[in-house]
């Protein structure tokens, strides 16, 4: 393809007969708070191929994840001997997911270089993460994928085209091709439709596009940069942790391979779905913050003091809400120019997690889910504003990341299924 960091992929999919709707699962850091959840999916799924037994949910991560990393690795071998998994041929995967949104969101399967992408803020590689990486997040992805034979991402890429120039024309044009796959995912997922373009000039013409969008000059133009500046061409919008997890694998893996195997070894690459940050379905939606095991005046009264100590000079207030035990009020943060809501709200938190290691945190896609959750005992949730998607590629050039968990792409229930796999070995 023009785009030297981009490739068709040769995708790993469930042979004919497969139960799709059990083998499709969430991404594994949803519902975290919600065993029920998880609990219910393993009753749906049984011993059925399902990608349950491929991936390790983050609500069952423990102290010592070595037997369920090995049942995965067990459960992937086994499911290419048996068939289980075919290879398709080489091709885009076009994904529309419609969740209940009024539109589907469009999707097209790629392997991007992980040459590309570096995590480090302020990094000027075309592919980025949006947000802070959380390192405790990545050991049990990498263990994971160390022994690998394929991977099975969640992770989505967004693309800036405002003026829908890339992606749109090729389901205008592949609209008709017949759907590989066409179902309903499980416990409220929506329905999801897959079509393989095989390669060809529909592709070389999404080819064009995309290298013509990606062109550093277009690039600069877009977004008033200086001659000097890197532009930045894809972010991450779901998945900042499997990306690191897979540059962390590439890494380690890279100094055992001759140069002639590095610029072919398929772990150098990821498959990722690219989704246009401007898709009607698109929605981003703020990450609440719930605390466990605390106690809820001693809370407020802690972060009370701290944004009274560390308050700027040039503060503005914000409000935001809090919720206990069916209790609300009211939380005043002093934001300096340019500090989002969560930044602010998030090193207090840290600060009282510092102070109390009793007390535990969780991040909450959902205002009605952080507010049934927060009327537990010990329990205090804060809901914070939603972040506009408009800023997303501006403040990642300009600062970064965003603070970790700023954002969710809607609810969880919205969150990437696995599906499709690629081989990494």
């Amino acid at each position: 393809m023009p785009l030297d960091c981009i490739r068709l992929p040769q995708l790993l999919f469930p042979a004919p007969g497969v139960d799709l709707t059990r083998f499709a699962v969430i991404a594994c850091d949803q519902f975290t708070a919600e065993p029920s959840y998880w609990a219910h999916a393993a009753q749906l799924v049984g011993d059925v191929p399902s990608c349950l037994h491929l991936t390790l949910p983050e609500v069952w991560l423990s102290e010592d994840d070595s037997p369920r990393t090995r049942a995965i690795h067990r459960a992937m071998q086994h499911y290419l001997q048996d068939g289980t998994l075919r290879p398709l041929p080489e091709g885009l995967m076009l994904i529309e997911r419609d969740t209940g949104r009024g539109a589907p969101r469009r999707g097209v399967l790629l392997a991007f270089d992980l040459e590309a992408y570096d995590e480090t803020p302020g990094a000027g590689t075309p592919i980025r993460p949006t947000e802070a990486t959380v390192t405790e997040r990545v050991p049990a992805r990498l263990a994971i994928r160390s022994e690998a034979p394929f991977e099975l991402p969640h992770i989505l890429l967004f693309l800036d085209d405002p003026a829908h120039t890339v992606l749109e024309p090729l389901f205008a044009t592949c609209a008709q091709t017949p759907p590989l796959y066409d179902f309903e995912l499980m416990q409220g997922g929506g329905h999801i439709t897959g079509r393989l373009v095989a390669p060809g000039a529909q592709t070389v013409a999404f080819a064009d596009r995309l290298a013509a969008h990606a062109a550093p000059d277009a690039c600069r133009a877009r977004y008033g940069l200086g001659a000097d500046a890197a532009p930045l061409v894809f972010a991450t919008g779901d998945g900042n942790h499997s990306m690191a997890a897979a540059k962390a694998h590439w890494e380690r893996l890279k100094p055992t391979l001759s140069p002639a195997e590095r610029e072919t070894h398929p772990a150098r690459w990821v498959l990722a779905e690219l989704v246009n940050l401007h898709d009607e379905s698109i929605c981003f939606e703020a990450v609440h913050r719930l605390l466990l095991d605390a106690d809820p005046g001693d809370v407020l009264r802690f972060l009370e003091g701290w944004f009274s100590a560390h308050a700027p000079q040039s503060a503005a207030p914000l409000s935001i809400a809090w919720r206990h035990q069916g209790q609300n009020g009211r939380l005043s943060l002093p934001l300096a120019p340019g500090v989002l809501p969560v930044s602010a709200l998030q090193d207090a938190l840290d600060a009282y997690l510092a102070a109390r290691p009793q007390a535990g945190i969780d991040f909450i896609h959902g205002t009605d889910t952080l507010l049934h959750l927060a009327d537990a005992p010990g329990r205090i949730g804060f809901v914070l504003p939603d972040f506009p998607k408009a800023q997303l590629f501006p403040y990642v050039m300009q600062r970064g990341v965003l603070p970790r968990k700023t954002f969710s792409m809607g609810t969880a229930l919205e969150k990437r299924y696995y599906l499709e796999a690629r081989a990494i070995r």
